[in-house]
């Protein structure tokens, strides 16, 4: 069977993409043809690694009337992601889906380009008349459908003869809008690069030229609204006096349409709060195994999974997450989780407080998320997975 991997790829600044390729060694063993199908650049991968790079721009070669079984990562990010929904609905494939709602993608495919016919349509095709009448009534309301209600996930769940999630609660998210949707629950894979021993912050401090004996409190990827950073920063202002050698690194991109530095400005942290904007995958790692806290909540959640946070636990950081969607199905003991609002402040300021005070504390839950990922997660187990079920799918055909 050959694969053709249909997904961003490095150097796209995606974690999807960083994800896709990092996988990639790990399916190669079990296809006997692997081609990546990228949209106008040259991806950054290992040197014979792949049989081919097709650039979908060049038609559609690359599916070879369905010698190759495309499998597509699907996010919400119209520039990475819209020619993999197109590619989707017209050739049969396994798609791997990263988001439980595709909604704000439906709104830039459609509504940001003046397409309100194309919109009312894939809100039909979401709930038939009922969604055609609810089109209607958003656009002359000038109000958004429900996010809850309109997930826009029905079509990719019919045009894909399978598709995988990373927990129950996308899995449920999909057979609501398709029941008969073939699903297939499979871990993230943890693609952390191997380091022998214990992870050593001192040195990871140190090397990116941060206080060795200081406290790292880290929140990692976009810098975004749902991230619930601006309430975690203002926890982390009321625990600072008691912990003036703490510092807060965000370390990623602020998104365009969050205006960041006006929760900076208002809580007035000086330096010691610090963002870094991207940084190469090498440094990226090198942050991670340097905080001592990590913070990956997620609020709204609609049952993505966070690469992020998986890396975090990997190196044995304890880490804070929303008590919400698919978070809520990690190991009460691996990872600390607060719940939504309206508790979610105190909670984070009491969970900051509690981690950054104890050693003991960090190192126990940090090692049970350790080991967490290490038995759930390795890469070649998930890679099996992806293998037996991309077979089946093809052999079974759509929801058989």
């Amino acid at each position: 069977m050959n694969l053709a991997c249909v997904s961003p790829q490095p150097p796209v600044r995606s974690g999807v993409a960083d994800y896709s390729a990092a996988l990639l060694p790990y399916l190669r063993p079990h296809f006997a043809r692997l081609t990546v199908v990228v949209d106008g650049y040259a991806p950054q991968l290992p040197p014979g690694l792949v049989d081919e790079v097709h650039d979908i721009r060049e038609g559609a070669d690359w599916w070879r009337g369905g010698e190759a079984v495309p499998l597509y990562h699907m996010g919400n990010h119209i520039q990475y992601h819209r020619y993999v929904y197109e590619a989707l609905r017209r050739f049969p494939g396994v798609t791997v889906l990263h988001d439980g709602t595709l909604l704000p993608f439906i709104h830039e495919r459609t509504l940001a380009e003046g397409q309100r016919a194309d919109f009312v349509r894939e809100a039909g095709f979401e709930r038939g008349a009922e969604g055609l009448a609810a089109a209607w009534t958003s656009l002359r309301r000038a109000e958004p459908l429900d996010l809850e209600a309109y997930p826009m996930l029905a079509r990719v769940a019919r045009a894909s003869l399978g598709v995988i999630v990373h927990n129950r609660y996308l899995r449920d998210r999909v057979l609501k809008t398709h029941t008969d949707a073939r699903v297939g629950i499979i871990p993230l894979a943890d693609l952390m690069p191997r380091q022998p021993g214990p992870v050593r912050r001192r040195e990871a401090k140190v090397s990116l030229g941060l206080d060795p004996d200081g406290l790292l409190v880290g929140a990692f990827g976009f810098v975004a609204a749902t991230k619930r950073l601006d309430t975690a920063l203002r926890a982390f202002a009321n625990i600072r006096a008691q912990f003036p050698q703490a510092i807060f690194l965000c370390v990623g991109e602020v998104v365009p349409e969050y205006d960041f530095q006006a929760v900076l400005d208002e809580l007035v942290l000086d330096d010691a709060v610090q963002v870094t904007g991207y940084v190469a995958m090498e440094q990226f790692v090198t942050y991670l195994r340097a905080v001592d806290v990590g913070v990956n909540l997620r609020f709204p959640t609609w049952g993505e999974s966070s690469g992020t946070l998986l890396r975090l636990m990997a190196c044995g950081v304890p880490t804070l997450v929303t008590d919400a969607g698919g978070f809520a199905e990690l190991p009460d003991e691996a990872v600390v989780k607060v719940p939504a609002e309206p508790d979610e402040a105190a909670a984070i300021e009491q969970s900051l407080r509690g981690l950054l005070d104890d050693v003991d504390k960090r190192a126990a839950i940090g090692e049970t998320a350790r080991t967490f990922v290490a038995d759930e997660c390795e890469p070649a187990k998930v890679a099996e997975q992806y293998s037996a079920f991309i077979r089946a799918a093809v052999e079974g055909g759509n929801g058989s």
